[in-house]
């Protein structure tokens, strides 16, 4: 029975295509926001026998063009990692990755740290849950930033590196010192496309923010959530040569419950007619940018993955 279950493995992986599926006109990525978030995997997108990490990514390879690498927000991974990501997916799938976040403000915890790293930090914070980046001095900062340039370098060798996501904090209010902030993003990740989530609804009440963003060559990023007077609405911008929507569904009980997990507030799946809106939204945004992603972030269920599918199927048509 294992060797059985083995050459089934291996003849479903046998089925990939040589590369990755064709971009939506040639540059609008449709995609998903993990492709090994716990609830995704228990869904039903992938089949009973593709099990190992390994294999789920080449599956999902070989169904969408690109994919966001959600692991690097909780702890600085080892190149190892990106490297064989790199290897295991075909020619022309693009991962973006998301920043560390301490990066962004997020408290992010010391036993996730690699070792040696707690050794940078003053003897009163060796103990502490978590860390945030006031905290820390600037040896620590610096070899975060050298980890995290290490992990993104073999995507970027190999060609697969799209953007990489810096994700505000929801209670992020708008203040100028994190438009300071994005110059040494930008400094530090020389090269790198970077693109920028805000998600407190003050970001929007701030229109010049947007002129600092294309003065940084910082792309914009649309997001998709709840009508709640805290979060950040629907605003149709364009900052660099790519754009960027991430679509994080309407789960309005979800994301008003205080303390709400991941799963409470990202249950949903979207109505045809929402995906219909959005695709002309998605139309819009393509004529103004090199190269379009719409991300799902909808995890529960697999729902990310049908709705995916689903918003490229009626761009595909258009």
């Amino acid at each position: 029975m294992p060797n059985q279950r083995a050459e089934d493995i291996a003849s479903q992986l046998s089925l990939l295509p040589a590369s990755a599926p064709v971009p939506v006109g040639g540059r609008i990525y449709v995609g998903t926001c993990s492709w090994a978030e716990k609830s995704f995997v228990k869904s039903d997108f992938y089949p009973p026998g593709v099990r190992s990490a390994s294999d789920r990514l080449r599956y999902y390879a070989g169904r969408f063009p690109t994919v966001e690498v959600d692991a690097s927000y909780f702890a600085l991974l080892p190149p190892a990692y990106s490297r064989r990501w790199a290897d295991e997916t075909p020619p022309g799938f693009v991962m973006n990755a998301k920043a560390y976040g301490l990066f962004t403000g997020h408290g992010v915890m010391i036993k996730r740290l690699p070792a040696g790293f707690a050794g940078l930090l003053p003897a009163r914070l060796r103990d502490a849950a978590e860390l945030k980046l006031a905290e820390v001095p600037e040896e620590f900062r610096n070899a975060c930033w050298d980890a995290y340039r290490e992990f993104l370098a073999p995507l970027g060798d190999a060609g697969k590196l799209g953007y990489v996501l810096f994700q505000l904090p929801p209670g992020a209010r708008y203040a100028p010192a994190v438009l300071d902030e994005m110059a040494r993003w930008r400094e530090e990740l020389a090269g790198r496309r970077i693109a920028v989530e805000f998600r407190h609804r003050s970001w929007s009440q701030h229109p010049e923010v947007l002129d600092e963003l294309a003065r940084l060559g910082v792309a914009y990023v649309m997001v998709d959530l709840p009508d709640l007077p805290w979060l950040m609405p629907p605003v149709e911008a364009v900052t660099s040569d790519i754009a960027v929507i991430r679509f994080h569904g309407r789960n309005r009980e979800g994301w008003a419950r205080p303390g709400a997990s991941t799963d409470q507030r990202y249950n949903y799946a979207y109505s045809g007619e929402e995906l219909r809106q959005w695709a002309g939204v998605a139309r819009r945004l393509a004529e103004r940018a090199d190269k379009l992603y719409a991300m799902f972030n909808n995890h529960v269920g697999g729902a990310m993955a049908r709705d995916a599918g689903a918003l490229a199927d009626l761009l595909e048509r258009a």
